[in-house]
């Protein structure tokens, strides 16, 4: 992605429902990469008064956008406009305090890049920054493993199991364990997976083998996130048969599979590869831990 350093005039303005065919045609730009923000769009038309939708526009047309999660805690960047993305995030400091206490920087990684040189500000330093890999699953590249009908949407006599395999992931992958720093949201957020059917497991009488997440759905493309393996079945091709079968799955739906992953993990890389994954873009990510 090349950014560009231009000097016009563009102007600011938080979307309102109104604008979301315009929003939508600038994140048509690559559905499958910008499939969380088009799902989000699709879901609440900008009417959900915590979560903020911000465009800079130059001459009238978008080039670049961000969301505000006030739920989620998730800040969205997008758009090659490096000078837009600054504004954008020194608009969004005044909104740190309504951010619930750990947000994340998520995108593009030099999207991520522009809006971190003036969001959240030199007073808070990120508490964790990864660099990514954004990757996608095209139709037909998925090679042939053998099904696996025992994968399914948790069900909630699946909380145990998915709690303790959430908080173990959340622990390997951003070095926390929510559990300790937000018990009462996390075993909400585990409720509501088991009871919506976004977390995918594969259990059988070993316990909880495998498990994922479907974190956006269009019918562009599917974002997996949240890949686990029960340690004690890792490099024996579980993850490999039940991600398969997942994106299987997925792709009765939509036309692509996306995810992102770090760019150290070789592990997960090759696996995704083999899957027939292929690099689409680098992405980025920052975590936050604002003073209460």
């Amino acid at each position: 992605m090349t950014l560009y350093d231009e000097t016009r005039t563009f102007a600011l303005d938080r979307l309102e429902p109104p604008d979301g065919p315009e929003a939508l045609s600038f994140l048509d730009d690559d559905p499958v990469a910008n499939v969380y923000l088009v799902a989000l769009v699709l879901r609440d038309a900008f009417a959900r008064p915590r979560d903020e939708f911000w465009a800079a526009r130059r001459a009238g047309r978008i080039t670049a956008l961000l969301y505000l999660g006030g739920h989620s805690g998730a800040v969205l960047p997008l758009g090659d406009d490096r000078d837009a993305l600054r504004a954008l995030g020194a608009m969004a400091c005044a909104r740190v305090p309504e951010l619930p206490v750990r947000f994340q920087v998520t995108g593009p990684y030099e999207a991520v890049a522009a809006m971190l040189a003036t969001f959240p500000g030199p007073d808070l330093p990120p508490r964790l920054r990864r660099r990514q890999i954004y990757m996608s699953l095209p139709p037909g590249a998925l090679p042939m493993v053998p099904r696996l009908p025992e994968l399914r949407p948790a069900r909630r006599e699946d909380y145990a199991l998915v709690y303790e395999s959430g908080a173990r992931l959340r622990a390997e992958e951003l070095l926390e364990d929510p559990r300790d720093i937000d018990p009462a949201g996390y075993a909400r957020r585990t409720e509501e997976d088991c009871r919506d059917g976004h977390t995918w497991v594969w259990r059988d009488a070993r316990g909880l083998v495998f498990r994922a997440s479907v974190s956006a759905l269009t019918a562009d493309a599917a974002q997996v996130s949240g890949v686990w393996t029960a340690p004690a079945w890792r490099s024996q091709g579980v993850a490999r048969r039940a991600l398969a079968e997942l994106c299987a799955r997925l792709q009765q739906r939509s036309r692509e599979v996306c995810l992102f992953v770090n760019d150290g993990n070789a592990p997960a890389i090759a696996l995704y590869h083999r899957l027939g994954f292929a690099d689409r873009l680098a992405w980025g990510s920052a975590f936050f831990v604002r003073p209460e």
